[in-house]
C-alpha cells in the first residue's frame, strides 16, 4: 500500500511537471487579474517592437519588448505619428491605470508581463491625474514621470517587490528612497519618514502647495532639481546627516525665506544648489559654534544672513 502511494505521488508529480510552459503562463495571468486593477483591454497592434493597446476607458498606451522573455516596458505615447517623446503632446492623460500583463494576437496568444516603466513615459504628462502602478513592475527608470504637474497620488499594488505608496506618494519598498510626491497633492507640511535616506532626483519638482518641508536625521542625500519650482515653498528643516545638496536641489523657490541646517558639518553642495535671491534674502540658522565652517563651504558661503541656534 504504501508503494502504491508513493507510485501515485512521483506520477502527480511527473504529471504535474509537465504542464505546458503555456498554461503555466496563463495560471500566472490568473493570478495577476487578482492583484492589479485592469481596464478592459481592447485592441493591441505591434509595429517595431512597440505594442499599442487600447483599452475601453479610452486610454491608449504604447509598451516596448524587452527581450524574449515575454517582458514589456511602459514607454512614452508613439500615437499621432510621434517621433520621440517630446515630439508635441502626449495623447497619455486622466488616471492612467497600468495593467500587469498584455496580451496581443488573433486570440490573444501571446502574453506579455509589464516589467517596468521607461524613461520619460510620461513626459511633460501634464493632464495625468494619477498613475496605478501593478505589482508586476520591478523597475522605474528615472525621468519616467518628467514634467508629470497635474498628478495628484501614486498608488502601488500591495504585493509590489519593489515600491509601494503612503498617502499617495511613492517610495522604494524598502522606504529608503522618497522618489516621488505628486506634484497636485496640496499638503502645505509635510515631514518626511526616519526611514528614509535617499530624496531622489526631481521628486517634489512643480509642488505648488507644499510650504514646509521637513527632512529627517537619517536622509543623506537630496538629489539634482528634489524641490526645483516649490513656489510655495517657505521654510526648509535640513536633517543633521545631510551629505549631499544636489544640482539646483532648491532652485525657483522664490518664497524660501528660511533654511534650518542642524548639521554639525555642512552638507556637500553643487556649485548652484539655491538661488542668488534666496541667499541674498533668506535666513540660514546653523548649530552654535559651526558658523565659520558653513561661512567656508560652497553655496553657504553667500548666504548673507547667516545664524547660530
Amino acid at each position: 500500500m504504501k508503494r502504491y502511494l508513493f507510485v501515485l505521488a512521483i506520477a502527480t508529480f511527473m504529471l504535474a511537471g509537465c504542464r505546458s510552459s503555456k498554461e503555466a503562463s496563463k495560471e500566472r495571468a490568473s493570478n495577476e487579474v487578482w492583484q492589479t486593477l485592469l481596464v478592459k483591454q481592447l485592441d493591441a497592434k505591434i509595429e517595431d517592437q512597440i505594442i499599442t493597446v487600447k483599452y475601453n476607458n479610452g486610454t491608449t498606451l504604447c509598451y516596448k519588448i524587452l527581450d524574449n522573455f515575454g517582458n514589456v516596458t511602459l514607454t512614452w505615447d508613439r500615437t499621432n505619428g510621434r517621433k520621440n517623446f517630446d515630439d508635441g503632446p502626449s495623447a497619455y492623460k486622466g488616471d492612467i491605470s497600468i495593467p500587469s500583463f498584455i496580451t496581443t494576437g488573433e486570440n490573444d496568444d501571446f502574453t506579455f508581463r509589464v516589467m517596468e516603466i521607461d524613461a520619460n513615459a510620461f513626459y511633460d504628462c501634464a493632464e495625468v491625474t494619477s498613475i496605478d502602478i501593478p505589482y508586476s513592475v520591478l523597475r522605474i527608470v528615472n525621468d519616467a514621470f518628467k514634467g508629470c504637474s497635474g498628478i495628484k497620488k501614486y498608488t502601488v499594488n500591495e504585493n509590489n517587490q519593489s515600491y509601494k505608496d503612503v498617502d499617495g506618494i511613492l517610495f522604494s519598498k524598502d522606504d529608503k528612497m522618497l522618489i516621488k510626491y505628486p506634484a497636485k497633492k496640496e499638503t502645505a507640511e509635510y515631514v518626511i519618514s526616519e526611514d528614509v535616506s535617499i530624496i531622489c532626483t526631481e521628486a517634489f519638482t512643480d509642488n505648488s502647495f507644499l510650504r514646509k518641508i521637513t527632512i529627517g536625521n537619517f536622509v543623506t542625500a537630496i538629489s539634482d532639481n528634489s524641490f526645483k519650482n516649490c513656489s510655495a515653498l517657505e521654510e526648509v528643516e535640513l536633517g543633521g546627516n545631510v551629505r549631499i545638496l544636489g544640482v539646483d536641489a532648491f532652485k525657483n523657490c522664490p518664497k524660501l525665506t528660511l533654511v534650518n541646517a542642524h548639521g554639525m558639518w555642512p552638507a556637500h553642495c553643487s556649485p548652484t544648489v539655491f538661488d542668488d535671491e534666496v541667499k541674498a534674502s533668506a535666513k540660514l540658522y546653523v548649530p552654535r559654534g559651526q558658523l565659520m565652517n558653513y561661512k567656508r563651504r560652497l553655496e553657504w558661503r553667500d548666504f548673507k544672513n547667516v545664524q547660530e541656534y
